[in-house]
Order: C-alpha cells, then structure tokens, then sequence
C-alpha cells in the first residue's frame, strides 16, 4: 500500500429531507448527532438549530457520518467545479454519484444490527456466505429514507487481506 491509512475518516451523504434523514440515522438507528451547520451566502457556520444544512453523527471508530442538503451552485461556482481540483479557488463539498457503502460490524454484533432494523420496520436483506477462505461472513443491506444503500459487513478486511498476502 502506498498510504498509511487507518480506515474512514467522514462519509457524506446527500439528503432530500434533513429531517427525515435524522429521524432514520440517530433517532431509529441510534448513532449520535456530534455536530450540525448551517449554509449562508457560500459559508458554513455552526448551527443553532435552525436551518441545519449539514449534519454529523458519530458511527463508530475513527469515523463520522454526514448527511448534507443538496447545495443549488451558482453558474460561476458550476464553472470552477469543471476545473482540475489543484486550480479551484475553494473546495467544494459535493462529488459524483453515490452506489453503496459498508460499514465493518463485529459478527457478534450482527443479530442486534437485524433487531434494531426489525423493530424500526426498515426493509433488509441478509447474506451469509463462506468466503475463499472459509470463513463465514454476513452482510445486512438496507436503504435509508433518501435510497442510499447501506451495507453492514463482518468482513475485517485488513485481516483478511492480510491473511491472503495482499499486504503486509
């Protein structure tokens, strides 16, 4: 590996409905809100509640979960978006197009995963297979309240990619 990275850091999700978003992540799913902001004249501030355009939760690790309104780009801002990334005059927080992300979860955690979605009603699938290794891994996927999916994965990919000698 060419980099020393200790896993991820932030997510960032668009939302339809802020609202709707932290009902489904903190209030149905548990994970803390740390942090919100607000969006104002092409800055961002800390927010006092009302019209929160940004919202952090804490998921777990070294890792933070964003939920973040769809900002509406000026045409000069569109213009400067188009450029390589090295010439932008300032950075801007939306990229491509969202399929999927997992997040690790410790087998013996997985089963309290599947209650809390049982009990909040929320659609899922279960995968269980023996991977190359013969080790049994699980995967939950479900979508949040804006069709992202989400996937829970026993998998420790650092272990196994170590056991398989992929890297040191």
């Amino acid at each position: 590996m060419k980099f020393t990275i200790e896993g991820v850091s932030e997510l960032a999700l668009q939302v339809k409905s802020m609202d709707r978003a932290i009902d489904f992540w903190s209030n149905k799913l548990g994970f803390p809100i740390v942090e919100q902001w607000g969006y104002e004249n092409g800055h961002f501030h800390q927010n006092n509640k009302e019209d929160i355009w940004a919202t952090w939760l804490y998921i777990g690790g070294h890792t933070r979960l964003g939920l973040w309104l769809s900002r509406d780009f000026s045409p000069l801002d569109r213009m400067e978006k188009e450029k390589p990334i090295s010439n932008w005059k300032r950075l801007y927080d939306q990229g491509g197009i969202h399929v999927h992300f997992a997040l690790h979860i410790k087998t013996e955690n997985f089963d309290s995963a599947i209650k809390v979605l049982n009990d909040a009603s929320i659609d899922h699938k279960v995968i269980e297979e023996v991977n190359i290794n013969m080790q049994k891994e699980k995967r939950l996927y479900f979508k949040d309240t804006e069709d992202n999916v989400v996937e829970f994965y026993t998998l420790d990919m650092r272990g196994d990619y170590k056991e398989r000698g992929l890297f040191l």
